[in-house]
């Protein structure tokens, strides 16, 4: 451990030997035979859909005696809730006979839509949660942001307007000294990029060889560009805000003088929303349409400031301070849809039987239940780290189990004194299981991501950095809210640490058991693929590659060979070559029609065209949707597993007759 931190490590060996230590206990327990090779389940994620095969993944394994071997059960957002119930099962002295009772699935059944489910909830709970979380971040955001554009337009320089910067039909601009500013620092930076252009041919590298300094103008005039166009948008308000005067002019007509008031933000609002509905096929134009919205956003706020002088009024002073303190006070997790997303899910996999919702710290997931060691992995949000391939990917894999969280590049934790031992199981699954967030590799588009923030639509979670473990912990302040809205402050060394979904890194689960070279993995992948290109598997093979060198290596020709949308094989058995020259095996099991699926499969595909890979939009499953993902999943994994048997059963007869022969 730290020799400052004893809660706090940073070699990922000690974490790798006390799991190893946990498996051991668990396999007492569970009376498994402790020679038998380490096994690791991983299940993807996949929202709702997910849930349900990996229910049926569960169920297949357990009638085939296989779930009792499973010493790693890696997760990814939708099949860590079924991971997180099965865990949540075994915690409290239950186990596979209790998942797959009939009370159990009953339970999940008619919590299939888990979102709107439970006594008292329905689609406008959901409704009113959205606009709750959304109105509160506009309550703290917007007096502050307001304030920024009411500071902004002061006359605090001695610099004034020049008589002539104005539309024609407007007047004179007065005061507005910071956007002045900005126009001349923008006007200053392209003046810069422009004098930068001849210096390229000037600049010499320091040293023979290196080509560091050698690029340096070029990535100083690329900063100087977007910094120009970033300032001249924002400097360029008091301008916008003439267009009426402008097009009163043009038209000299008195009856467009009430449109031409709001001209300035309902332009940029007009012709975002266009560019948008034109950008269904082009991201490009649609990232456009978002942009325009924003700086619609932009203007309107400087209408609010400037033309109705809202700010300039006792009660918006009084909304000012009162969003300063709630800033300070108030909790960024607690306000945003995560906390409603963590009430539902805890709800609907945490069975109790009654309607409560229950949870459980996760350092007190012990081995002495026999269940696997749980990996719950999420994403660390990298956008602002100082390592080239992290910043590239913004994120990082961020593991939370009963032992440690974090991850190579922050340390790791001991979990019963991370977040000051408060994090629980399902506040893991909840994070791991974080689609919507701003600033991921989904949501990589600025414009998307400010806009995101600002109606806190947002499931990410926010913790301490692992190296504070032990420490005093009270809330994470809504302040930290800002962080994402400008995107600073978002990587591995910051005190406070944003997590998301663990599928906008990899959404298989299989990272990390390769990082714990697993000599056999069972990879259940429900990724929606109507297309069947295994997007999931091949990122998985790319990185495990980059980061860790060992090869993977599936032979998947079966498993895309298909007819009439029935495939001949729903798995692949590959084998996996690991940098320390350790091997191992890997069984891929894809959610997929199969020529043998029974006939209830088939008739339910019949019914549903989207079936199996029903959008991430729908989480409102009823229970025909949850009993068909999960016999899809118990057949596919029983298929599976014959495979994998049948390898084992071939193995064993040359080995017999090789020694046979010798003998």
């Amino acid at each position: 451990m730290s020799d400052n931190n004893p809660n706090y490590c940073q070699d990922f060996a000690q974490v790798h030997a006390e799991e190893q230590a946990w498996i051991a206990t668990r396999r007492q327990h569970a009376e498994v035979d402790p020679e038998q090779p380490i096994t690791g389940l991983a299940c993807s994620g996949g929202g709702i859909r997910s849930a349900c095969f990996q229910l049926g993944i569960l169920q297949g394994l357990a009638e085939s005696g296989w779930l009792n071997r499973v010493d790693y059960l890696s997760s990814v957002s939708g099949g860590g809730y079924m991971a997180g119930c099965y865990q949540w099962l075994k915690h409290r002295g239950q186990g596979a006979r209790e998942l797959f009772s009939a009370p159990v699935l009953n339970w999940l059944r008619s919590h299939a839509a888990y979102l709107v489910a439970g006594r008292g909830i329905n689609s406008a709970t959901l409704a009113a949660g959205i606009l709750s979380s959304s109105l509160f971040s506009l309550l703290v955001m917007l007096p502050i942001l307001l304030a920024g554009f009411w500071l902004a337009g002061l006359p605090h320089s001695r610099f004034l307007w020049p008589q002539h910067w104005h539309l024609p039909g407007g007047e004179v601009i007065h005061g507005h000294s910071g956007y002045l500013l900005m126009l001349l620092a923008s006007a200053g930076c392209f003046a810069l990029y422009l004098l930068s252009i001849p210096s390229m041919a000037l600049w010499r590298a320091g040293r023979r060889g290196d080509l560091t300094h050698c690029f340096a103008p070029r990535r100083f005039m690329g900063r100087l560009l977007g910094t120009a166009i970033a300032l001249a948008l924002v400097g360029s308000l008091p301008l916008v805000a003439q267009l009426d005067d402008a097009l009163l002019t043009l038209v000299a007509s008195e009856k467009l003088a009430g449109l031409g008031k709001h001209l300035d933000y309902a332009l940029p609002f007009i012709t975002g929303a266009w560019a948008m509905a034109k950008g269904r096929l082009n991201p490009k134009v649609a990232a456009l349409g978002l942009t325009l919205l924003l700086y619609g956003l932009a203007a309107f706020a400087y209408h609010l400031v400037f033309d109705l002088e809202i700010v300039e009024t006792p009660l918006f002073l009084g909304f000012f301070v009162f969003a300063l303190v709630l800033a300070s006070l108030a909790s960024v997790n607690r306000t945003s849809m995560h906390s409603y997303y963590l009430a539902q899910l805890a709800q609907a996999f945490f069975y109790t039987g009654k309607p409560v919702i229950e949870d459980v710290p996760l350092a007190e997931i012990a081995p002495d239940s026999g269940a696997p060691l749980p990996l719950l992995n999420t994403t660390l949000s990298t956008v602002n780290s100082t390592r080239p391939l992290a910043h590239f990917r913004l994120g990082d894999s961020f593991t939370l189990s009963p032992l440690f969280s974090g991850c190579p590049a922050t340390g790791f934790a001991r979990t019963a004194h991370f977040q000051a031992g408060r994090l629980t199981l399902g506040e893991a699954v909840t994070t791991s299981g974080a689609a919507v967030d701003p600033d991921t590799a989904q949501t990589a588009n600025r414009a998307l991501s400010i806009l995101l923030t600002l109606v806190n639509f947002r499931l990410g979670f926010w913790v301490q950095h692992p190296r504070r473990a032990g420490e005093h912990f009270g809330r994470m302040p809504f302040w930290l809210i800002f962080r994402e809205l400008f995107a600073k402050g978002l990587e591995e060394n910051a005190a406070s640490l944003h997590l998301t979904d663990g599928g906008h890194f990899e959404n298989l689960g299989v990272y990390e058991l390769l990082r714990r070279e697993c000599p056999l993995i069972i990879a259940s992948d429900a990724g929606g693929d109507p297309l069947t290109q295994l997007g999931n598997l091949g990122l998985l093979l790319q990185r495990a590659q980059a980061d860790f060198g060992c090869e993977i290596r599936l032979d998947t020709r079966e498993l895309l060979e298909q007819d009439n949308g029935l495939h001949t094989s729903c798995c692949a058995l590959g084998s996996i070559e690991y940098a320390s020259g350790r091997s191992g095996r890997i069984l891929y099991v894809k959610s997929v029609l199969t020529r043998q699926s029974s006939a209830q499969v088939i008739s339910f595909s019949h019914q549903d065209s989207s079936f199996p890979n029903d959008g991430l939009a729908n989480q409102f499953f009823d229970e025909r949707h949850l009993d068909a993902y999960r016999e899809l999943g118990r057949e596919n994994i029983r298929m599976a597993l014959k495979m994998l048997e049948g390898e084992a059963f071939s193995l064993h007869s040359r080995r017999a007759h090789t020694e046979e022969v010798a003998v």
